[in-house]
């Protein structure tokens, strides 16, 4: 539990509300990386998962990416030799991926506010795979969904949903109850009222 409070601390102290609807933490994720937030946050993810045996942490380019590799760390050390690997799914469609040879699911970016394109390559995530979604933020739940559909047309399995921080107020979890997996977040933003950042007391419920 030592690492869910001093998660939920370093938001506190570093995150920034800009107006009713954006969390910043750019000191933390979004542009300079803490490794050692990242390592906290991975720890605490992979006990979602710890009972069962995963195949892939999948998450979307680029703030993901640290959050999964730590997770992994964590994962693969519990379920030895039998590692799970990092992939990401891209935000343009590089030349290695040929006509025919990815998935691609239209998203939207809070962040950037524009329409966006994930991309899997149909080579990277093997058919029957379980796969545990990591992510730093659930807002409205987009982009989190777009990963789920991209997990399904790979043909494989969705075991959970992870993420740092939840903007809890914007109901992103009611577009991943399709799903029917399990939704954790390790922070939870319950208002931006006023510029003032308002977290709920740390909890993995």
């Amino acid at each position: 539990m030592y690492l869910l409070e001093r998660i939920n601390a370093l938001v506190g102290e570093q995150g920034k509300a800009v107006g009713d609807s954006i969390v910043n933490v750019d000191t933390l994720l979004n542009h300079r990386i803490d490794y050692t937030f990242s390592a906290y946050a991975g720890t605490v993810l992979a006990r979602v998962v710890q009972q069962q045996s995963i195949d892939v942490i999948f998450t979307a380019e680029a703030s993901g990416i640290s959050i999964a590799v730590f997770t992994a760390m964590t994962v693969n050390n519990e379920q030895w030799p039998h590692p799970a690997s990092v992939v990401f799914a891209k935000k343009s469609r590089p030349i290695t991926l040929p006509e025919g040879g990815y998935y691609a699911i239209d998203s939207f970016s809070r962040t950037r506010n524009r329409p966006v394109t994930l991309y899997l390559g149909s080579h990277v995530i093997p058919k029957g795979a379980r796969v545990y979604i990591v992510d730093d933020f659930l807002a409205q739940g987009v982009t989190l969904a777009a990963l789920g559909d991209l997990v399904l047309k790979a043909g494989a399995e969705i075991a959970a949903f992870g993420v740092v921080v939840e903007k809890a107020f914007e109901q992103g979890r009611r577009e991943l109850e399709r799903f029917g997996v399990p939704v954790v977040s390790l922070v939870k933003v319950t208002s931006l009222e006023g510029g003032v950042l308002n977290l709920a007391p740390p909890s993995l419920t």
